[in-house]
């Protein structure tokens, strides 16, 4: 099941047009099989997939990979970390081409 969020991308996507300081809310692309955010690393950016399909999973010790689920057009991303400050509980790995708005950590303190 692909996860999407509508109501959030269009907030998003109305503060990214809107902003004044236009380094707030950037658009970062990924191609295929790029990691947007790696397991057990710290993440510095929180992101809100615009375009594409992501897959988020995690490894365990005996390096078996479990699909937590996959997520789309309005999910965010590195929220959880942030917000328990704590590195990457998932991978997520672009599984088409993907486009994020990706936002400072200090911004979207901020802003929600």
């Amino acid at each position: 099941m692909l996860r999407t969020n509508q109501t959030f991308f269009d907030y998003l996507e109305q503060l990214y047009t809107r902003q004044d300081h236009k380094g707030n809310i950037v658009l970062k692309s990924f191609e295929k099989g790029d990691k947007i955010l790696t397991q057990n690393e710290i993440s510095t950016k929180i992101m809100l997939i615009k375009t594409g399909i992501t897959k988020c999973y995690f490894v365990e010790e005996n390096d078996k990979e479990y699909i937590v689920e996959f997520l789309g057009k309005g999910e965010i991303i590195g929220e959880i970390e942030v917000i328990k400050n704590v590195p990457c509980l998932c991978s997520i790995e672009a599984i088409t081409e993907v486009t994020v708005y990706s936002m400072s950590i200090p911004y979207f303190s901020v802003a929600y």
